[in-house]
């Protein structure tokens, strides 16, 4: 695993895997009797939970494109996904399904009756997103509500995923920009739809005169219902109160009880990408488990000249084939020979002619139990950029073997 020096992003997720990684060991009763009150560090190591392991999907997916592309973040959620990490039932049956080939936005929008899931899973896993956008923090929205759709389609799920990476935009602009608490609950709210979630920010902007945990958290919620409404305004109440204090923060957000892990690992991640990752305890950064080496890959290759997408897509038989994972990710990384050129956005391969950058081909993936399948293709049509004769199997025989 590298270790990135002066980026945001990368301190997100070191906040955010210590706090939860920190915040697990305290549903253990005779840990929380022992360690709690006296703020003494439990025992190590710490394993993370399901809070990182997505969060690393997350960081994974920037890391290697500089955007979220939903149909790669989502089959990252379904395949790295570790029963033993703490999901929740509904969470596991999902990611279980999707796995061995099910239409993961119509298992995520069958959840709870049809309503979706209003749960805190989509924010606890938004911080490093949202640490990316420090420049334009209006510019998180979107991506925030991108990545949580994937799993929780509640509204009141997808406005706490948005007020996390707002958060964190804020708390890294902080770094050269001094706030208040106040200010900083305020700036997220204005930039988080209408809701539940908006609700409790105000509420927590409006005691920001107070330091209590307990007192914020009879208030605000401590997480113990699960909900993102019932988890992100105290989170973030407490990141806003300790935005430079990272142990201060994280201990108040373990104090309150209730859902603990994810309470700390949102507060951590915001208030990392305000301190750096200097700013956590060397002991606590030992104490965690280490994060896996896939969550930081290498960015994706530049294409080695413009493309340019089909200017008459036309239907084209679906050849008959399947991939393993290892020819997916191959494609995805962007193969090249003298005549091809590919590229993959949401699930969509694109075959490109390697002398002018037109795509000639795409090809639609959906997951199945033994890897990739096509389930649609289209040619260019356009009589003035047609490639000619070749055909798809050919190019795709000619990608394999020069690659």
């Amino acid at each position: 695993m590298t270790d990135p020096s002066d980026d945001p992003v990368f301190d997100a997720l070191q906040g955010l895997s210590v706090g939860d990684a920190l915040g697990a060991q305290f549903f253990v009763p005779d840990t929380a009797r022992r360690h709690l009150d006296a703020r003494t560090d439990p025992p190590a190591p710490w394993p993370w939970t399901d809070d990182t392991e997505m969060a690393c999907s997350v960081h994974a997916a920037w890391r290697e494109r500089g955007t979220i592309d939903t149909f790669d973040l989502t089959h990252a959620f379904a395949r790295r996904h570790d029963f033993d990490r703490g999901y929740g039932p509904a969470a596991n049956r999902l990611l279980r399904l999707i796995r061995e080939g099910g239409d993961a936005r119509r298992l995520a929008a069958e959840l709870f009756d049809g309503q979706g899931s209003f749960g805190n899973g989509a924010a606890m896993r938004t911080a490093p997103l949202g640490a990316a956008f420090a420049a334009d923090p209006a510019a998180a929205v979107r991506p925030a509500a991108d990545t949580a759709v994937i799993t929780h389609t509640h509204p009141q799920a997808v406005d706490g995923a948005i007020a996390v990476a707002v958060a964190a935009a804020l708390a890294v602009r902080a770094r050269t920009e001094p706030t208040t608490p106040a200010r900083h609950l305020r700036a997220v709210a204005a930039l988080t739809p209408p809701g539940a979630v908006r609700r409790g920010l105000a509420d927590a902007a409006r005691i920001t005169d107070r330091t209590d945990p307990g007192a914020a958290a009879a208030l605000l919620g401590n997480g113990s219902r699960t909900s993102a409404a019932d988890t992100v305004p105290y989170a973030l109440w407490c990141a806003a109160h300790w935005l430079d204090d990272y142990p201060g923060a994280v201990w108040a957000a373990i104090g309150a009880g209730g859902d603990v892990d994810t309470v700390a690992a949102i507060t951590g991640g915001v208030v990392a990408a305000r301190t750096g990752t200097a700013g956590i305890p060397a002991r606590w950064l030992a104490a965690r488990e280490p994060l896996p080496g896939w969550a930081f890959p290498a960015p994706l290759r530049p294409a080695p000249r413009p493309l340019t997408p089909m200017r008459l897509p036309r239907a084209h038989p679906v050849p008959d084939l399947r991939w393993s994972d290892h020819h997916w990710h191959r494609y995805r990384t962007g193969l090249r020979t003298p005549h091809w050129l590919t590229r993959t956005t949401e699930g969509v391969l694109h075959l490109h002619r390697a002398d002018t950058g037109a795509e000639t081909w795409s090809l639609a993936f959906a997951a199945a139990k033994d890897g990739w399948r096509p389930v649609a293709a289209h040619a260019e049509a356009h009589p003035a950029h047609f490639a000619g004769p070749a055909r798809l199997t050919d190019a795709l025989l000619e990608l394999e073997a020069g690659a």
